[in-house]
This record gives structure tokens, sequence and C-alpha cells, in this order.
């Protein structure tokens, strides 16, 4: 079991249903507050601050609930009242050792918000599932009540995963659905999912595989099929990124340099189809440590291009919107200062329409191109492209006339939304294959795309290793693509500005025309439902393909434009309030979820792996790096080990953080990691412990593992015009040819029958809600699921099942027979001895092409648990003895920036 300190404590392990009703007496608040009126410039940095007022006066309360030291939720703001009501309630997943659970009443000021009142409520009053309502007394903090006690009014109810209907019940067990219930977006049925394994498929990793009789799969590739739909589009092209790079090319001939291809770029390709007519909208985050400077740009801290896309774009018809993550202004400074600066727009999404369907899925017909959009011929000639502008637009308006010299002017017909959305980030560095070459394509592929972020001072004139990228996507098409195309309406209407908002399609003008097939929900993006879509013409019959998807998110409402305002609003749409804000954390939900459900194993894929901080050794409030992703894994393995149940938890990351291993903050980062696989482990050997299982070790149940390359030199290889510093780690690592395969991924598979898909790193930045804004979706085939018979829950062999198997092909370079059963014993140990035989390959001295990919974390696990560096690599290969495996603690900066 979790261990606890106190003798008095206990597991929670479940949902806290929660309702924070009002108060009453509280006591007046001594007050010093300044007027909003500062400069314009102090009050864009900060969001304003607040009217000048003096004395003592009651305050400007809310409620944080905490399950023991950590704040789980908070009510809004109500205004100055000794009696305030909230009628608030919420939904807290927990799994928390604690004596108790806590409510403090809080006075928000614009410097921030002290304790005016506190009660707490034992964990032994609801551990065994009674409910506790009613007034509680406070104690005070402040001056002293003149008119009786300070109390407040609530509601508590613990529900253990035990008494969870969907508690390792699979997707559709206890008759349940596989909806994630209590989020925003609903569940959407009759939807088409394809999952892609990094940036481009090449031809000897393009693996056919039969799946009964039924269904068939074969692996694409993301950015050809991209390019493609781009090329097709003909309404509207929708793109949200971290990162948007216009000289990418999304295919490349294998033996070309990028520049060379004979495609366009991205930017060339975006410009050309807005110059068609087709409306292009991007939302791009701002990097504030980036700078436009006239001509000249500086890159900034994470390198993301965007002042670059800025200038790109500007005089043509795309409308591309570079965005700051900017906070509430209400909240006080600290918080204004803490999102504006640390947080980013982490959300990556595709929206475009391609060709439809004459009378329904069975097929397609287009009706030609539509007439083309005139430029804006002004801000051509300002950015110099008038000229071209000019061509471009008289040619496109003799392509328009033909069909027997009559000039078409019937737009497409049924045409239908599709999107692409996963770790796409859509600039420098991504494009990869499985090959994951590090020095053989610098001449080639790379050449022009060298991206290298974890060697300091590594240029392409200095030559390889290049930074190998793995990532997951996909592509989503029916209903669901309307609810990503919801999420960027609500996020343009909040973030591009008033003079904006003519910019986006017309929708009720493009369905009225027949151009595109728009369901009745797409026309009020701004309110306060997404409809249900579960009837609509266009989704796809019923059929062992098809598949039923959900979209989640992490976002609040400075970013989302059209989220409720009222309480009993945001409940009902399964969104929380937090302050001023409203927040959807979805995403952290549809998680938890999907590992309470899970029967037989999870396969997680992920560049980030920290949390659940309540929950570790040492260090236990860093950064309220509290979400439970972790903890449940480790939870849900030690349940099975007690239940004495076949189950297997497989997690690949990368070695280390992005940015060079020895620096401060990776080291922080790589800490924070630490002390949760630590965690982890502790719990899984405690569950052996318990059962007397002497004869298994923690790895036979957890197992946690890294990608890396390394290769031998060949003829023709491209020689670096430059060296690098003698007895640098760059050095160093072109000496001994290897280096990290970068994990990107953001995935977890339960049973080969449930995905997710997205954004959101497992950190309290992606789960949090209130930190970076994310998207994913979670997606199952209803009639592809496994099945539960006298010897076992059977695994289905879906097109999850195929897609588990080409990425684990990807990795190991072979498709083995026990990877048919990844919660067995026997394909655990055999995952970890391959992985072994890599690490021990990829260390030797000796430079020789490494068999395959996958690896073992570079960390000992003792039986009881404890982790530790590997005897004889405390350090990082190739890196200096500051790049610590375990990591260090620095100090120097906030620990919410690496958490």
């Amino acid at each position: 079991m979790l261990q606890a300190e106190q003798a008095d404590n206990a597991l929670l392990h479940g949902t806290l249903k929660v309702a924070v009703w009002e108060a009453r007496n509280l006591p007046k608040h001594r007050n010093l507050q300044i007027r909003r009126c500062m400069p314009s410039a102090m009050d864009h940095c900060m969001g304003g601050a607040e009217q000048m007022t003096c004395g003592v006066r009651d305050p400007h309360a809310y409620v944080t609930i905490e399950v023991g030291p950590t704040k789980r939720a908070s009510t809004i703001i109500t205004e100055h009242t000794a009696a305030p009501a909230w009628n608030e309630q919420f939904l807290i997943l927990v799994a928390d050792a604690v004596s108790e659970i806590g409510f403090s009443v809080k006075d928000e000021t614009w410097i921030g918000a002290p304790v005016v009142a506190h009660m707490a409520i034992p964990v032994g009053k609801i551990v065994k599932g009674d409910v506790v309502e009613g007034w509680f007394d406070c104690q005070v903090f402040g001056p002293k009540n003149r008119h009786g006690q300070a109390a407040l009014k609530v509601r508590l109810e613990y529900i253990p995963v035990e008494r969870d209907v969907n508690w390792n019940r699979g997707v559709a067990g206890a008759g349940q659905t596989g909806a994630v219930p209590g989020v925003y977006f609903p569940l959407r049925k009759g939807c088409q999912l394809t999952m892609y394994n990094d940036t481009t498929m090449e031809e000897e990793h393009n693996s056919y595989m039969k799946m009964g009789d039924e269904l068939e799969w074969r692996p694409a590739s993301c950015w050809n099929d991209l390019e493609a739909a781009i090329k097709q589009a003909k309404v509207m092209i929708y793109i949200v990124g971290w990162s948007v790079w216009d000289k990418l090319h999304l295919t490349r001939a294998p033996d070309c340099k990028m520049a060379d291809n004979p495609g366009p770029t991205l930017g060339e390709l975006l410009v050309k189809k807005a110059e068609e007519g087709v409306r292009v909208c991007m939302l791009v985050w701002d990097d504030k440590t980036s700078v436009h400077l006239g001509a000249q740009s500086a890159g900034g801290l994470m390198m993301t291009h965007d002042e670059e896309t800025r200038t790109f774009f500007k005089g043509t018809g795309v409308h591309c919107k570079i965005c700051k993550r900017n906070p509430e202004t209400k909240l006080s400074l600290r918080a204004r200062i803490r999102t504006g600066n640390f947080y980013t727009h982490h959300q990556k999404s595709v929206i475009l329409d391609v060709p439809g369907w004459e009378g329904g899925p069975e097929g397609y017909q287009e009706n030609g191109p539509h007439k083309p959009r005139r430029p804006d011929f002004s801000q051509a000639f300002k950015a110099g492209r008038f000229r071209e502008t000019v061509n471009n637009y008289r040619n496109q308006r003799k392509a328009a006339k033909h069909a027997d010299g009559q000039q078409v002017q019937q737009e497409t017909l049924k045409r239908r939304l599709i999107a692409f959305m996963g770790g796409i980030d859509l600039c420098d560095g991504r494009y990869d294959t499985p090959r994951h070459a590090l020095f053989h394509t610098l001449n080639t592929t790379h050449a022009g795309d060298f991206h290298q972020a974890c060697i300091a001072g590594a240029l392409e004139s200095k030559g390889g290793p290049r930074q190998p990228w793995h990532d997951i996507h996909c592509r989503v098409e029916g209903p669901v693509a309307w609810d990503l195309y919801h999420n960027f309406m609500q996020r343009w209407r909040k973030q591009a500005g008033d003079h904006r908002r003519g910019q986006t399609l017309d929708m009720a003008k493009a369905k009225h025309n027949g151009r595109l097939n728009v369901p009745d929900n797409a026309l009020g993006v701004t309110s306060d439902s997404v409809g249900d879509t579960s009837t609509m013409e266009f989704n796809f019959k019923q059929n062992p393909g098809t598949w039923d998807i959900q979209l989640f998110r992490s976002i609040d409402s400075s970013s989302a434009a059209g989220l409720p305002s009222e309480t009993t609003g945001a409940a009902k749409m399964g969104l929380t309030t937090e302050k001023f804000r409203v927040v959807d954390f979805s995403i952290q939900a549809a998680y938890v979820h999907a590992i309470r459900r899970a029967r037989r194993f999870l396969y997680v894929e992920n560049q980030y792996f920290l949390g659940s901080s309540h929950a570790w050794l040492e260090d236990q409030l860093t950064g309220d790096c509290i979400h439970t992703v972790p903890i449940e894994l480790a939870l849900k393995v030690a349940a099975k080990i007690r239940a004495r149940e076949p189950f297997a938890c497989y997690i690949l990351l990368p070695m280390y953080s992005e940015g060079a291993p020895e620096t401060g903050a990776v080291q922080e980062v790589i800490a924070w990691q630490s002390r949760t696989i630590a965690m982890m482990y502790k719990l899984v050997a405690d569950a052996l412990r318990e059962v007397g299982d002497s004869e298994h070790v923690p790895t036979d149940y957890l197992l946690f593992f890294c990608l890396g390359n390394k290769e031998a030199e060949v003829p023709g290889e491209y020689k670096a015009p430059q060296s690098p510093p003698a007895n640098s780690a760059y050095e160093r690592c072109q000496k001994s040819r290897r280096f990290q395969i970068y994990v990107h991924s953001k995935m977890l598979i339960a049973d080969d029958e449930y995905i997710i898909i997205g954004s959101a790193n497992i950190n309290q930045r992606s789960m949090g809600g209130d930190r970076d804004t994310e998207l994913a979706i979670g997606a199952y085939q209803p009639q592809q699921l496994a099945d539960s018979s006298a010897d076992g829950v059977h695994i289905p062999h879906s097109h999850i099942h195929a897609f588990r198997l080409s990425v684990w092909q990807e990795h190991t370079n072979q498709v083995s027979e026990v990877y048919q059963r990844p919660q067995s014993l026997e394909c655990a140990r055999e995952m970890r001895r391959l992985a072994e035989k890599n690490w021990q390959d990829y260390v030797s001295p000796e430079v020789k092409d490494i068999s395959s990919h996958l690896m073992n974390y570079p960390v000992q696990v003792d039986p009881d648990g404890a982790v530790k560096p590997l005897p004889g690599h405390e350090v990082f290969p190739d890196f200096p003895p500051a790049a610590k495996v375990l990591g260090s603690k620095i100090g120097s900066m906030p620990d919410r920036l690496t958490t």
C-alpha cells in the first residue's frame, strides 16, 4: 500500500465528490490595493492592477480544496461579503495517503491571497463511503469576528476505485460505453482514425498486417498524407501550432537535399492555397524571447521561428496570428506574470477540407475548382510581392474558366472535414523515418534541416550527430473533426482580436451553398454546447473498422471563448472553476480513466514523465506537480500483483529531456523524473513484498525504456567543413557515433483496445489545464474490443494492436511472437533482455551499427524498489560529469518552469 508518514493517514484511491455551498461570518481583512491605471506597456505585461482601496473590508473570497497538503481545486471569487455563496461541485481524482481534506477560505488581492479561515475533515469520516455534509466551524486568521463563529457549509463523499463501474473492466465493461464521463466534449461515434509513427514511413517498414477476415492494416506516412490533403483543400485550412516553419518541405526525395526537392515549401503551399481562395488561418504560439526587428528576427530560447513565420506570411492571403499565452487580467500579479511568461500554447492540429462523398461515404465526386478570391494587392505591394501576386491571380482566373467555355460558378459539393493532430510540430528537425539516422542523411534529406538541441554549439557546418526524432501522430475524420474545428474557433475568437473575426470562414454560408458538409452545431461555436453528432449524415457506417473518438483538452477561459462563466454551467460541461477562470483538464481525466479501466497491459510513450509529487519519497511539494498519472500507473500494477493477475506496464521516454543534459534546467527535469520513477518502483516492490513474492522483481511488471542509435561510417557520408571543440561532448559524440533517439510522442495504449494520442506531456504543465494548452483524442473500435473468457482476457486484433506491433517493430527491429501477449512475463523479460543487449552495444567503445533501438532506461532498480545509477554509468554517455543520470536540483529557477 501507499506508505503513510502518520498513523492516521489513509489511502484515498478513487474519486472525491465535493460541494462547496456557502460561508458565514468571515472575518474582515486589512487591505491596500492600487488602481487599474498603469501605463499600457506595464498593463500589457501584467494584465493591469486593481482599484485603489485601503483600510478594512470584507474578503474577496474563494475556497481552495486541499487533499492533505496539496491544493486540488478552488471555487470562483465572490464579491466583497462576509457571507459568500459559491454553490460549486467538484469531482477530484485522488490517489493520496492523507489524514484530512482541508478547506481554506482565501481573500484575493492584487499581490496574493492570504488565508482568512480554514477547516478540515478527517478522512476517517469518509473512507468507508459515508457522506459528510453540513456547517463546519473554521479557524480564523486576521481580525476577530464581531458577529459570531466563522463557518463553511460543504458536502464530501469518497468513492473508491473498487466501487467504480469502470475499474478493471476495459472499454465497455459493465455495460458502459468507452466514453470518459464528465468532460466537455462527448464521445463521437462513426469516425475514422489513421495512426502514424514518425513523419515518414519508408518502404522497408511499410509492413502489411492482416487482422482477421475483415480488417487489414498498413502503416502510412503522416507528412505525405498531410501535404496531399493541403493540396486538395478547396474551402479552409486552419492550423494550430507550437511552432510552424514556412521553409519546411513535408515530402522529400530520399537522395535529395531538402532545399533541392521539387515540391513547394509549407509556406509556399499555404500562400498558393490562399491565392486560390482557400481560407487559411493560423494560430502560432508567440515566444516572448524571440524578437522581430525590421527584416531581422532573433530566434528566441525555444527556436520556434514565430517571428520568421509572421514575417513570411505578412502581406499574403494567409491569416497568421502569433499569440501569447495571456493570463486572465483579474488574477493576482504573481499569477499573471507566471502564466504569461512560463507557459505556452502547445496545441497542435491542422483542420482542413478534402473531397467528400456524392450521396454519402460510398464514394465522392468533385465539381471543379471554385472562383479565386481577390487578394489584397496593397499588402502584397508593401511586402514586395505585387507582381507575383497579380500574375498568380490572373492565372487562377484563367484556370477557373473551362467546362465548355463557361466559367465554373458552382462550389465543391459535399466536401468533408478532417484533422491531423498529435505531436505534429510543422518545423525543422521533425522529419524522420524509423531508421532515425544520425549521420547518413546529412547530405540528403536532412541537408538544410539539421536540428541538434541536446549538444551545445551543434551546427550543420560542424557535422552530426543530428537529433533523431520519434513521434506519434494521427488523422481523424467524421464528427470528431468538427470538435477540433470547435476548439480552433474558440481560440481564434479569444486570441485573434475583433479585427480578425471576419477572417475565418463563414460556416453558415458554407453550409447554405453546399461547399462543405456542415453539422448544425458547428454554427454556434461560442455557445455553451457542442451538441450531439450521432445522427449526422456524414458519419461512417458502423463496420469492423469504424471508430468511436473523444476529444480532450488542457485549456482555460483565458485562451478559449465560449466557455460557460457561471459555475453550474461549467460543472455540467465537465469544466471546473478556479478563481476568475474556467478550466478544462480533461486530458488528465482521460489518462486516469484509461489506466483504471485497463485489464492486461499499458504502453506509454511520452517526452516527459514527472508527476504525483505528493507521493514522492522526497521534495513532495515541488512545483505543485500533483497530477496523478504516474501514481495511477503504479497503483494499477500494484493492484494486479496483489490480485495475482498477469499485467505489464511499458513506458518509453527520451534518455534525457531536450537540451544539453549537463545544464541546470535539464538536470532539474531529470531529477523530478527520477523521483517519479523511484516512487513508482517503491509501490510495486511493496506490493510484491506484501504478497510474499520473492520470485519476481519490480522490473517484471514496470519497465522503463529509452531509444538510441549508433552508426558505423559509410562511404559518401557528409564531411563537415568545421570541427567541434576538442574534448567537448560534441567531439565525443562524433567519435562514438552514437546518440539518443529523442522521444517526442504523447501516447497511451491500454489492452490494444484503447489509444490516447495528443500533444500533452506527462507533467503538470500539460495535465493541469491552467498552464500549457494541449489537445488529445481517445479512440477505440467498438467492434474490436478485448473479450473475457474462463482462461482470461484476450487482446483484440484491432488496428490499435497492429499499430502497437508496428511501433514495437520500429523499436526492436522484429515482430516476436511474444509481442502478441504483452501482459505476459515472457514478453516483459524478452523486451528487457533485448533492451539490455542494445544498451551494452550502445555504450561499447566498438563503433558499429546497433541492431535495434530499444534500450533499458539507464538506472538500476533493486528488489526493494530503490532506484540507483548503473555502476560505471552515473553520467549520460559522452557528456561531462554534470550530466547526471538521476539529475540534480539547481534551485535557481521556479519549479513551475520545470514541472
